[in-house]
């Protein structure tokens, strides 16, 4: 399952870093989200626990509500002009409710297999996640209410650094995956072996 883990850490990427040429992206945001929804997606078939699927759900969402902000560009900026500065404010939301539910079904994963002591790391990590992405969150909010221009460059650099730090999670949560499944892997051929 780190395939999983590897779509959301690109996912995270692509809505961090796009390139701009002109009026169009290259890789815009919601090919980010869509392939978090996959990879969540995923996760639900290989675990199912309801958590992944809400996060499916929620990463879908994204998407289409970032297809929809594209499209809205394109019409010009009076149609975009309400959705510009509540949009980030629902974003922020929404992400947090999915890494929220991601690292959660990663924790009760743990659960499962017996890691009880790296389930607790995980649902602290959880923790610390949720109140970064709250106040991101804030942040936006505290942007768009009161149209604080002096603290944009303060949000957009502490939001660059927040996905970073997710990025770094996923790519841990890729690689623990993965030496979880070569051990799994290693024990079935070990007892095939046996008989």
């Amino acid at each position: 399952m780190g395939e999983a883990y590897r779509k959301i850490f690109w996912g995270i990427l692509i809505l961090t870093f796009h390139i701009n040429l002109g009026p169009f992206q290259i890789l815009p945001n919601f090919v980010g989200y869509f392939l978090m929804a996959s990879a969540s997606a995923m996760l639900f078939d290989r675990y199912g626990f309801i958590l992944f699927q809400k996060g499916k759900h929620i990463a879908g969402v994204l998407g289409v509500l970032s297809l929809v902000e594209s499209l809205f560009f394109f019409m010009g900026g009076s149609v975009f002009a309400p959705f510009s500065s509540f949009g980030p404010l629902l974003f922020g939301v929404l992400e947090l409710l999915f890494f929220y539910h991601v690292l959660g079904g990663y924790a009760l994963s743990l659960e499962m297999n017996g890691d009880k002591e790296e389930r607790e790391q995980k649902l602290r990590l959880q923790r610390r996640v949720t109140v970064l992405l709250a106040v991101q969150a804030g942040l936006y909010f505290v942007f768009s209410v009161l149209y604080l221009t002096s603290i944009m460059a303060f949000v957009l650099l502490f939001s660059i650094l927040v996905r970073l730090y997710l990025t770094s999670i996923f790519a841990q949560l890729r690689r623990e995956e993965d030496g979880r499944s070569l051990e799994e892997h290693s024990t079935g051929s070990e007892s095939a072996d046996t008989n």
